[in-house]
């Protein structure tokens, strides 16, 4: 600890400092944790800036609205109401003066809950610490104002980090994740029962979780009966555990697994989560 507080301060102006503070944060006393928190938090963010999702999926109930650049099928029957009792005549021909006067069919949105799940066990231990609070940023940044999400960690006990419909600011969530340090023992069981439990606080139509794990189950039951209970389970899988596992849950879950061997492919990896 103290060879990797001297290192950093050594290479506080070089373009190693990054890599290495992500590799040793977990390790890093208090104080030059606080020292270094903007920095990480700059670098997390930068990296989750890097993706956007593309147009949401619309699946709720069709109406017929203004249009409003969401939908393109025109509504024949009321553009042309619309055009005899509201355009206004010029050179004797009724005209529209603005694009909201068509009508369109639009399908709206059901909103959507998203449950994320922190390992934080022991093998989380170096740069996968820092990969938790990467997947949190990018989904921050994706999450549009009808959805909710909640995030939840695990290792040998579970706990809450953000209730679903809380809305803390951005900084002070990435920090509560920073602020963990891994250890124990790997209960996918527990960490996935307490997603589910406070997924279904909310009245969403949707329930997604994204699992954030190497997979490395050594301690509790058999989550895969706990996987269904999502409408998709999708894994962000990190290096070193159990490939197999994460394949099952996803396949289980009707998701996908998202494999990462570096923090750059995180917010890649969210994004397909998102648009699977």
């Amino acid at each position: 600890m103290v060879r990797n507080r001297l290192v950093l301060e050594q290479l506080h102006h070089h373009a190693a400092h990054d890599k290495l503070l992500t590799m040793t944060w977990d390790a890093l006393d208090p104080e030059i944790r606080r020292r270094n928190f903007k920095r990480m938090l700059r670098m997390i963010l930068k990296m989750a800036r890097r993706v956007a999702t593309g147009a949401a999926l619309r699946d709720g109930a069709v109406r017929t609205m203004p249009f409003r650049f969401h939908a393109d099928e025109l509504e024949i029957d009321a553009s042309i109401e619309r055009l005899i009792t509201e355009a206004q005549p010029i050179n004797g021909r009724l005209t529209f003066s603005n694009y909201s006067d068509f009508s369109v069919i639009e399908r709206t949105r059901r909103p959507y809950a998203y449950s994320v799940m922190l390992d934080e066990s022991r093998s989380m231990r170096g740069s996968k610490s820092a990969a938790a609070a990467l997947v949190a940023a990018v989904l921050l940044l994706n999450l549009r104002t009808e959805d909710q999400f909640a995030v939840t960690g695990f290792s040998d006990h579970a706990r809450v980090i953000r209730p679903l419909g809380q809305r803390k600011v951005h900084e002070r969530i990435l920090q509560d994740i920073l602020d963990t340090r891994p250890g124990g023992c790997t209960d996918v069981a527990k960490g996935l029962k307490a997603g589910i439990t406070e997924i279904k606080k909310g009245g969403a139509c949707h329930r997604i979780g994204i699992l954030v794990s190497d997979g490395w189950l050594n301690t509790g039951h058999d989550p895969l009966p706990l996987v269904r209970e999502f409408r998709q389970l999708h894994v962000i899988e990190l290096p070193g555990g159990d490939h197999d596992l994460c394949v099952r849950m996803a396949a289980a879950g009707n998701g996908i697994v998202a494999s990462v061997r570096d923090l750059p492919e995180i917010p890649s990896a969210v994004k397909r989560c998102l648009s699977a």
